[in-house]
């Protein structure tokens, strides 16, 4: 019995191939479409939408709404053709390709109606075939040698993290040690700081005497100055200054005109006709300071015309301030004297001078304390938010983290900065422009395209953003650049860590290609 149904078996599977070897394909369909092209039975449109006679098939009439009753002409906008092509991968091209002249597939199929005249396609199946199995074969090699670069990224992922991760526990050990050290310095430090300001206020003292002594100096100076100028416009020496005395003196003449006009008698003398020493000390002699100012720089200039200007109205206003007998010393003229840099080391008696170094130095230590506890916290940061970054779920882009790649083209060099930034800098020079910064993977399959955004704004324009395809490559590198939408760019990235093991082939390197025509 069981001879038998093994002999039953094996019948129905020789009658199977016998009745699929008669089937009658006709152009343009797929075997597994065969056996719904019937000769001897109409044909029935594949959306129900008719029912034709078999010889409506492929007669260069569109019959059907769905194009299925012309698989093998372009009668049907939107049909398709079947390229058998053995030897090599099965194809489908758009009907309007069939019989254009253009060999489309390999076994010339296509161009069945031009096959009997000149310029008959070649079958060159078996010979893109074999080239084809060639590069399968070689892009098999490289995504088996970059699945097992993969591991060993894998195992330094690990260890990286694993690193990172006792970094920050003896990190933490030593910012508490580094604090304790930073408060006891701070500590010195603001007891040597007093003792300084101690010492240091009777010479204090000594400078703002001194200083105020230069001060009523340089004041009686320009009061001497003045008198001087007031008694020589008094020439009838009555003291006081009419009209007449002022036509005589020839610097009230602004214009150069060689008269002394009203408005200039009037600019000096406030509408009056006469001043006296008082009048003339607390207003007019300003006013003709400034005069006497500008003929002397306007001198200089014609002697020596090359000599730089100086800032006249600055040196005037500060000659002012310091005539002005009204205006009180504030509170930061008190003080600004109390730091040790800013008075006169040379007068320190010994025990001064080492108080001042002794304040000096423990300044320096907490300096150096307080920059050595940031410079821990800074790489606790650090190596916390690299740990929160997603390296992948086996941590494989880990090694990558922060290694930057460059790509150069016509225009422009392209740095690509893993887990960090991207930036174009322009061959013809300028600074550098930041394209996007790192921000999370997207798309699927998940790990095949990073998100870098929040780049520089365009002109008039949006944050620049770039997208960073991933495919499969023994070492990486970042082979090319566009910008597919403006401020919008594109880049494609190789690198061992996406070769990973699946049913699916692995990934071809990106190219450029009008449609896919083998």
């Amino acid at each position: 019995m069981e001879r038998f149904y093994l002999f039953i078996t094996f019948f129905f599977c020789i009658l199977t191939v016998i009745n699929c070897t008669n089937i009658v394909r006709p152009r343009g369909i797929a075997f597994e479409r065969a056996s719904l092209y019937i000769p001897d039975k109409d044909f029935s449109c594949f959306d129900g939408s008719f029912i034709i006679p078999y010889s409506f098939v492929n007669d260069d009439y569109c019959d059907c709404p769905d194009a299925s009753d012309e698989p093998g002409t372009s009668a049907c906008p939107n049909g398709t053709f079947h390229c058998s092509n053995a030897g090599h991968k099965s194809l489908i091209i758009p009907s309007s390709r069939v019989n254009d002249g253009i060999c489309d597939c390999c076994d010339g199929s296509d161009e069945w109606a031009n096959n009997n005249r000149k310029g008959t396609c070649e079958n060159t199946c078996e010979e893109l075939g074999r080239a084809a199995r060639e590069e399968e074969e070689r892009l098999q090699k490289i995504f088996m040698a970059g699945h097992e670069i993969r591991a060993q990224l894998i195992v330094k992922g690990k260890e990286l993290r694993m690193e990172k991760q006792n970094r920050i526990t003896e990190l933490f050990e030593q910012q508490k040690d580094a604090e304790l050290l930073k408060n006891d310095r701070l500590n010195v430090k603001e007891k040597a700081d007093e003792i300084e300001r101690s010492a240091l206020e009777k010479y204090k003292v000594m400078h703002d005497e001194k200083r105020r002594q230069e001060k009523e100096q340089e004041k009686l100076e320009q009061q001497n100055e003045a008198f001087e100028i007031f008694n020589e416009i008094d020439t009838n020496k009555d003291n006081k200054i009419d009209e007449e005395e002022v036509d005589a003196y020839n610097t009230f003449d602004q214009n150069k005109d060689g008269i002394v006009s009203q408005d200039e008698k009037d600019y000096f003398m406030e509408n009056k006709k006469e001043i006296n020493l008082e009048d003339f000390m607390s207003n007019s002699w300003d006013r003709l300071k400034q005069l006497i100012f500008a003929q002397s720089s306007n001198l200089k200039e014609t002697e020596n015309p090359v000599e730089e200007d100086n800032d006249k109205i600055e040196e005037v206003e500060d000659q002012d301030e310091n005539d002005d007998e009204s205006e009180p010393e504030t509170v930061e003229d008190e003080t600004k004297y109390t730091d040790a840099e800013e008075l006169d080391e040379s007068q320190y008696d010994e025990e001064t001078k080492l108080i001042v170094e002794n304040a000096k130095q423990a300044r320096e230590a907490f300096e150096e304390a307080d920059r050595k506890f940031r410079d821990i916290q800074r790489e606790v940061t650090h190596l916390q938010e690299s740990l929160n970054k997603d390296f992948g779920p086996e941590d494989e882009f880990a090694a990558l983290d922060g290694e930057c790649y460059e790509l150069s083209d016509r225009e422009y060099v392209y740095k690509l900065c893993l887990f960090d930034q991207i930036t174009q800098r322009s061959k013809n020079g300028g600074s550098e422009v930041r394209l996007g910064t790192w921000n999370s993977w997207i798309g699927e399959p998940k790990y095949r395209t990073m998100l870098y955004d929040r780049g520089q704004h365009c002109w008039n324009g949006p944050q620049r953003s770039t997208h960073v395809r991933l495919n499969c490559g023994l070492e990486p590198a970042l082979i090319s650049a566009t910008e597919p939408n403006r401020c919008e760019y594109a880049m494609d990235f190789v690198v061992p860590a996406v070769c990973v093991q699946h049913n699916e082939r692995p990934s071809a390197p990106v190219t450029e290609i009008d449609h896919d025509e083998l």
